[in-house]
């Protein structure tokens, strides 16, 4: 019997020492799949976190852009404005242009009517002193005070260019005087001189001192 029990033990002492390396084997196994795990998890959590960097990163660069494109957006719309705003101006000085080319072709008409005026005053002035240097009777000799002003009369009204034609020529006043012009002693307005020649000058009606339509043959006086 002790032989056989010898043996038993045996066996179980081998099957005990098994049972004891194979647990250890196990635990062995068991821990390595452990730290696997958790290195494992941990590989996660950095990723996790780079990707939480990352999406918060995404998330600023996007509100940058956000900002950016707003901002671009309103430098858009500034310019357009100020684009629309320069297409008007533009506009209103083409027309303005167009506008004053009229005025100026229509002011060329007219001055060419007043030199034609002026020519036609000067012939007149011509021939009334022909004629009064060929009559036989003499004019009486009037005397004038050394401070009587000079004066003259109106000769042609223009009331679309505020102009008339006097007959003061250049022996009697210059580009730059300014005229009184009187009806029954009554002051109807102020004008400058702007052209003379020999007889005739045209002047300028000055709008703040003109209170009455002025008519041929009103009075004028150098002031």
């Amino acid at each position: 019997m002790r032989p056989v029990r010898r043996i038993l033990l045996a066996f179980l002492g081998v099957g005990l020492i098994g049972a004891a390396v194979g647990e250890h084997l196990y635990r062995r196994l068991i821990e390595r799949r452990y730290r696997q795990e958790i290195t494992g998890r941990q590989q996660l959590e950095r990723r996790f976190n780079e990707v939480v960097i990352t999406h918060d990163q995404l998330i600023s660069d996007l509100a940058k852009e956000r900002q950016r494109s707003q901002e671009l957006s309103a430098i858009v719309k500034e310019k357009s404005e100020a684009f629309e705003q320069t297409v008007g101006r533009l506009s209103e000085e083409t027309q303005t242009i167009r506008e004053l080319q009229l005025r100026l072709a229509a002011m060329e008409q007219q001055m060419d009517q007043l030199q034609g005026e002026l020519a036609t005053a000067l012939q007149q002035s011509g021939s009334a002193n022909e004629g009064k240097a060929g009559a036989v009777e003499l004019e009486r000799i009037v005397v004038a005070k050394a401070d009587a002003p000079m004066q003259g009369r109106v000769v042609s009204v223009h009331p679309d260019w505020d102009f008339v034609i006097i007959d003061l020529g250049w022996d009697e006043v210059t580009i730059g005087d300014t005229v009184s012009i009187f009806r029954s002693d009554q002051l109807l307005a102020k004008a400058r001189v702007e052209r003379v020649q020999e007889g005739v000058a045209a002047a300028t009606l000055l709008p703040e001192w003109k209170s009455a339509k002025i008519q041929v043959n009103d009075r004028v006086q150098l002031l």
